[in-house]
């Protein structure tokens, strides 16, 4: 047999498995269950402290301020609240601000890369809600269909350790390669892979320059965040992901502050009719995200 024949048919055999991957494993991996973040029946008025009105939020590019500003604050200001977005051109500066007292909380990270990040620093940070959040996504300025990925294909990613993994369990479920199913996915590594039958060539960056990088690589794996800041549509990505309930993206606060009155206000907000018709006003870019369980809570 050829190696051209060989190789063709390794492929077919790569498609066939991930198939049943598709169909038979995949539902079990994405669970849906709702994170446990504090809730408004978690606080009681005589625990509460403080008299915070002025707020500055840490955001990084993307539509997580635009989310904030249209459809949270407005419900704030009527409590007598005021807002200042605070912008950081990267993954790591809002959580050392926050952390610093720059800041009175951030919102643009997913719940795992917190939870990583917060250990690996030492930070006191704790997440307070999730909100609705547009997925990562394969993107190419070059290719059509991943059916027409080239051998050895030049593939961008994030190279922070949350997002990496993430990216790989992406590449995965699109049917690119195969990691070891025997280690932690969510900790995966380029020596995790186990099966790469396009052969395709990792090349981490930081993620905020995947855009702009674009066009110098077969595929970019982008967080949707930079995506859209990007000015990319999200409906033209070769492929997205579907949501874990961890990777939905998180409004975080010192976790000192979490006694604060204007911590229970902005769950309020997130549990209002007024919050989810702006989410889901058909004009805007947020209807198309994807949204956490606890979104849908008390609606009929």
């Amino acid at each position: 047999m050829s190696n051209k024949r060989a190789k063709s048919q390794t492929r077919k055999i790569f498609v066939l498995f991930s198939l049943f991957v598709v169909i038979f494993l995949l539902p079990a991996c994405y669970q849906t269950s709702e994170i446990a973040l504090p809730g408004i029946d978690d606080y009681q008025p005589e625990d509460m402290t403080g008299d915070r009105k002025h707020l500055k939020v840490g955001v990084v590019p993307g539509p997580y301020g635009d989310m904030f500003m249209e459809a949270i604050y407005p419900f704030l200001r009527e409590l007598d609240y005021t807002a200042e977005l605070v912008f950081y051109d990267n993954f790591t500066l809002p959580n050392i601000a926050l952390a610093d007292g720059r800041i009175d909380l951030n919102i643009f990270q997913h719940y795992r890369y917190l939870n990583s990040f917060k250990f690996e620093h030492d930070l006191t940070l704790s997440a307070i809600a999730e909100i609705p959040t547009v997925s990562m996504g394969i993107y190419s300025n070059s290719l059509d269909s991943l059916s027409d990925l080239p051998d050895k294909a030049a593939v961008s990613l994030p190279n922070d350790n949350t997002n990496y993994a993430r990216a790989l369990i992406l590449l995965e479920s699109a049917g690119i390669i195969r990691l070891d199913p025997a280690v932690d996915k969510t900790k995966a590594k380029m020596s995790d892979i186990i099966l790469n039958p396009y052969g395709i060539v990792l090349i981490p960056r930081e993620a905020h320059t995947l855009v702009e990088s674009l066009s110098d690589f077969d595929l970019s794996v982008i967080n949707g965040n930079f995506a859209l800041s990007g000015g990319l549509n999200i409906s033209e990505a070769l492929y997205n992901e579907h949501l874990d309930a961890d990777f939905f993206n998180v409004i975080a606060v010192r976790t000192e502050d979490l006694a604060e009155p204007f911590v229970l206000d902005i769950i309020r907000v997130l549990r209002s009719d007024e919050y989810r018709e702006v989410i889901m006003d058909t004009d805007k870019i947020f209807f198309d995200f994807q949204r956490p369980l606890n979104f849908f809570m008390g609606m009929e």
